[in-house]
């Protein structure tokens, strides 16, 4: 009778400590996901390339859940434009912009239901490529 008590406490004693190593893992892996949305990268573009992002944006189709995704991102965009115009900035000049990591995801997701024709491809492609390299830096 000992025995089977004792074993019962022992088996009880690791599901517990099994639970509770769980729940500590999930615990960081939420943390950890939360810090990554809160991350900020800020990658440069000309300012070009922006104004060419922005009417591709313009052109999306989208869902009526997503008005205000896509007005949020596409503020990021433009306010830096406007300022850049206003102070006769060339379109060649470089502008940085401040994204959450998050709001680089919705900004890259909207993009990829973008219709373009050959001729922009390239373009297209270096402001991705811009977004995921600022995301994902070489340590």
């Amino acid at each position: 009778m000992k025995s089977a008590i004792s074993f019962s406490l022992i088996l009880f004693c690791m599901c517990f400590l099994q639970m509770s190593t769980s729940y500590t893992l999930c615990a960081q892996q939420t943390q950890q996901q939360q810090q990554q949305q809160q991350q900020t990268i800020k990658p440069s573009f000309p300012i070009s390339e922006i104004i060419f992002i922005i009417q591709l944006l313009d052109k999306i189709e989208l869902k009526g859940s997503e008005v205000d995704a896509l007005l949020e991102v596409k503020s990021l965009l433009i306010n830096p434009v406007v300022n850049a115009q206003k102070e006769n900035k060339p379109i060649t000049e470089l502008l940085s912009i401040d994204f959450k990591v998050q709001q680089a995801q919705v900004l890259l997701s909207f993009l990829q239901r973008a219709t373009l024709n050959g001729a922009d491809a390239e373009r297209y492609k270096r402001f991705i490529d811009t977004i995921i390299i600022a995301a994902n830096p070489k340590k």
